[in-house]
């Protein structure tokens, strides 16, 4: 029998799940903040993997889906750990904001990994440093746009030290999402104080920023990138030899490309969008009309957002209000380096 899982004050035995709540910091109001961490202690020996979401606390769609997650793993059939942190930020979930409040020089959780300050977000990544990904061999930290866009893409750190980068890509590939980066992310962005920066750089440990989905769009679409999100985590789980049976979500090719293009508008208004939810993975043409700016207050057409180059739409969004430089379209380029996976494990380059 494996020893128990220990997490703070709270001991989970193997072959269980538990619950742990980490106390973190005092707040000005007297009110004590913590984290809750969800653990499904396999049985048998195995890896560590952390399932992270909600960073930011307007990127909250994830949520249900580690939560379906966490309700189906079976414990008794479970080969090592699955650590689940639904909810990484709850000062800023709880306002809806992306950035930690308060008068912080950290207001971004995720540039706050290995940080040494006691900004809110510092001591909140400590602590999900401390309690899920330094005892982890793998991380899938999961992000979104805000309401009114949605996202399908993984990104993966061409730089991290091997055999860290390789396994992030073949794991990536086994989550099935048809869009795929390899970037430079310790050296570029979102640099090695983000979540996967600091557990692929740092640590050495295969890491993934997955995006699938997004609030505002129909509960048919919803429900599918949910669905989504729990196949491709079995998937991964498979990959890792922690459980058998998975599914096998990949679809007939997937890109792992290197360039990206955002299609944001530069002036503020009404989003008229002509690619939505449903037309995530679309391959355009470069330029093709992804949406028009239309001011409110005139009924004119103040800008058009037409794609730079060809390639696949790994974000898009729904007509909504846009500030200038919000989230609109993500177009994955086709060229520059860009590779295709064919299911059967062959590949070409464009």
């Amino acid at each position: 029998m494996r020893d128990p899982l220990v997490i703070g004050s709270t001991s989970v035995e193997a072959g269980q799940r538990g619950r742990a709540d980490v106390p973190v910091m005092t707040l000005l109001n007297g009110s004590e903040l913590s984290l809750s961490i969800h653990a499904i202690h396999g049985r048998e020996d195995g890896p560590t993997i952390c399932l992270l979401s909600t960073l930011h606390g307007g990127e909250w769609f994830s949520i249900e889906a580690l939560r379906r997650v966490t309700s189906l793993l079976d414990p008794d059939a479970l080969r090592g750990t699955v650590l689940v942190v639904p909810v990484a930020n709850p000062l800023a979930f709880g306002l809806g904001t992306r950035d930690t409040p308060g008068n912080s020089d950290s207001p971004d959780m995720n540039r706050s990994f290995g940080g040494r300050h006691t900004w809110s977000s510092d001591q909140l990544a400590d602590a999900v440093t401390t309690h899920a990904i330094n005892r982890s061999d793998c991380l899938l930290d999961f992000h979104m746009g805000p309401w009114g866009s949605a996202f399908q893409d993984i990104l993966i750190g061409g730089d991290f030290p091997e055999p860290a980068a390789e396994e992030s890509e073949r794991l990536a590939l086994a989550f099935g999402s048809p869009v795929i980066r390899r970037a430079d992310i310790v050296k570029g962005f979102p640099g090695p104080r983000s979540s996967i920066g600091y557990a692929g750089g740092v640590r050495g440990i295969p890491a993934m920023g997955i995006e699938i989905g997004g609030a505002g769009f129909s509960p048919k679409l919803e429900e599918a990138w949910w669905n989504a999100t729990v196949d491709g985590i079995l998937a991964v789980l498979g990959a890792m030899s922690m459980i058998d049976d998975p599914p096998d979500p990949r679809p007939a090719r997937q890109l792992i490309y290197r360039t990206s293009h955002r299609v944001n508008p530069r002036h503020g208004g009404l989003l008229r969008s002509r690619f939505g939810g449903d037309q995530l993975g679309a391959t355009v043409a470069a330029g093709t009309l992804l949406g028009e700016v239309l001011s409110p207050y005139s009924n004119e057409v103040i800008e058009e957002l037409r794609a730079p180059a060809e390639g696949l739409l790994f974000y898009v969004a729904r007509d909504y209000p846009v500030e200038p430089g919000g989230w609109a379209y993500g177009l994955a380029s086709v060229a520059d380096g860009a590779r295709w996976i064919e299911r059967n494990g062959s590949e070409g380059v464009r």
